[in-house]
């Protein structure tokens, strides 16, 4: 068997490529296996980052709803103290104008009684001194005297009681 230089090239080639591919393909298998693993730990670590990103997320629409839910306590409680405040407004100024309006009707009071003294004061003046003269002109002097002392003594002392 005889075979010709074109065969022996051919053979040549063929073990060439079988040896350079049971070498290589230990290189590329290798290659292609760390390639892969290095895609898996990038999806583990991508996937992990996704659930981590979902946990914060979550927290944060928990950390919102919680910081909403005190906000809105928060304007409920500041309406619920501006209605007191404004009830107790209410109540002292009601209580005010109650006083005010007592001190008043007591001014009054006092106002009619010192007028009344006042009337009565200038009534018995008056009385007085009609009286007076009245007895001058109708009684004489001596019986004038006592009778205007006795009857200034009663108005007095009836004006004083």
């Amino acid at each position: 068997m005889y075979l010709d230089e074109t065969a022996w090239v051919a053979i040549a080639f063929i073990i060439f490529i079988a040896l350079v591919w049971k070498k290589a393909s230990k290189a590329i298998v290798s290659i292609l296996d760390n390639r892969s693993l290095l895609i898996q730990n990038e999806l583990q670590e991508a996937k992990s980052l996704k659930e981590e990103a979902l946990e914060e997320l979550r927290k944060s629409v928990q950390t919102q709803k919680k910081v909403s839910e005190e906000a809105e306590n928060i304007i409920r409680e500041a309406q619920e103290t501006a209605k007191k405040i404004q009830e107790e407004a209410y109540s002292k100024s009601s209580d005010i104008i109650k006083r005010k309006e007592d001190q008043a009707k007591q001014k009054i009071i006092a106002l009619e009684t010192d007028a009344i003294k006042n009337i009565k004061k200038i009534t018995g003046n008056v009385i007085i001194e009609s009286s007076k003269l009245y007895i001058e002109s109708n009684i004489d002097k001596k019986e004038n005297v006592n009778l205007i002392n006795k009857s200034s003594n009663e108005i007095k002392s009836s004006l004083l009681a």
